[in-house]
């Protein structure tokens, strides 16, 4: 007792002696000397105002190694699954393994453009006329910046009178003529344009002379829709709805799934990927007719059932960025079962491909981009070289 009383006493003058006050209730060991007890001075105690400014900084200070932790870790990840030395490689697939085909049967029944527009007007008909899927070939009145094009030029004057349909509008502008049903003639003098649609040369124009066989043989596959094999007569020039929509279910206005590429029908990416190889995968060769276009493909269909394809084009560096890009994506989802089609990055539509940039960043991206050190640079441009264009020299940007 006597102990314990002692300790009291000289706790209490310590206390007086630094200046502290008594001893709350919830203290720490009410029973032990001073010396022992966890007292810490006023000025360390946590109730000083905090500076704005500098909770400001700790918190984007935490943000931005918080974005680099993660952007490095999907580098890390991307990096690891296209370049990993010890993965081994899945066995590939078959392309023609599944579906059916229409190839050598009567092009079917479809409802056209014409009829389309007239729910789409407001939505898809507004922007149909400038976009690129949609200016395959166009009738010469409805491209007034082109129809006085042939007058400058004193050999291509007798000629020009006879052009109805402009072919191209980015690159090359080539001339048609119709000589029948379904059929052109085209003309092997060729003007060489601008980003600005401005002509900067021309070529063959020497001697222009018409040709009745090569649109039907080399061009009509890709830029007319409902081509007969038998005949090569188009049923409607240009790029029809048809032509990456197919056969459409009159219920689709009810259900949209009911149509090919409708935000509720473009999961499927072996016929996604059908659909957009039909024409963006060049030099291919259908095996029944040896055309360089399939045989009545209609959306929905395995391309790949009778059209050839040389997949080991993916890895020829000397082919073209933009072709090579197509090779090895379509190789991608119909040999290694990838699932990243072309409708992942490109709105056809809206004429756009701004969402590729979100994707995860994979060796794909060299084929167009500069991607030393990690560092994605705008697309480099490039030369497009093509015996089935006719493109000796295109400079692609």
């Amino acid at each position: 007792m006597a102990v314990k009383n002692i300790f009291k006493q000289n706790r209490s003058d310590v206390d007086k002696r630094i200046g502290k006050s008594p001893r709350l209730p919830h203290s720490p060991s009410p029973h032990l000397p001073v010396s022992l007890t966890p007292h810490l001075p006023v000025s360390l105690t946590p109730h000083l105002p905090f500076s704005t400014d500098r909770l400001r900084a700790i918190v984007l200070c935490a943000a931005v190694l918080l974005f680099t932790f993660f952007a490095v870790s999907r580098m890390a990840r991307a990096q690891q699954t296209t370049s990993s030395p010890t993965a081994t490689p899945a066995p590939q697939l078959n392309p023609a393994a599944w579906g059916s085909n229409h190839a050598g049967k009567e092009v079917p029944e479809f409802v056209t453009s014409g009829e389309c527009l007239f729910c789409h007007r407001n939505d898809v008909g507004t922007t149909w006329g400038k976009n690129a899927h949609g200016l395959t070939i166009v009738q010469r009145e409805d491209a007034p910046q082109f129809k006085e094009i042939l007058q400058g030029q004193s050999k291509l004057a007798a000629t020009g009178k006879e052009v109805e349909f402009f072919f191209g509008s980015r690159h090359r502008l080539r001339f048609l003529k119709k000589i029948g049903y379904g059929k052109f003639a085209l003309l092997n003098a060729q003007a060489t344009l601008a980003t600005n649609a401005k002509i900067t040369g021309w070529l063959n124009a020497d001697n222009p002379t018409w040709d009745k066989e090569k649109f039907a043989n080399s061009c009509a596959g890709c830029h007319t829709t409902g081509v007969d094999a038998k005949t090569k007569a188009f049923s409607s020039f240009g790029h029809d709805c048809y032509a990456c929509h197919g056969v459409v279910d009159l219920e689709h206005t009810n259900d949209t799934s009911l149509i090919w590429l409708s935000k509720k029908r473009k999961s499927d990416a072996l016929a996604v990927t059908s659909i957009c190889a039909s024409c963006h995968l060049r030099e291919g060769k259908s095996k029944s007719t040896g055309l360089p276009y399939p045989n009545n493909f209609v959306a929905g269909d395995n391309l790949f059932q009778d059209f050839q394809v040389d997949f080991s084009q993916a890895d020829n560096e000397s082919l073209n960025p933009g072709d090579r890009h197509v090779y090895r994506n379509v190789r991608d989802v119909v040999m290694n079962g990838k699932q990243v089609t072309c409708l992942n990055c490109h709105v056809v539509h809206a004429n756009s491909s701004s969402k590729h940039r979100l994707t995860v960043k994979t060796q794909i991206c060299s084929d167009c981009h500069d991607t030393e050190k990690n560092i994605y640079k705008p697309a480099t441009p490039y030369t497009v070289k093509s015996a089935l264009c006719e493109y000796d020299s295109v400079k692609m940007n």
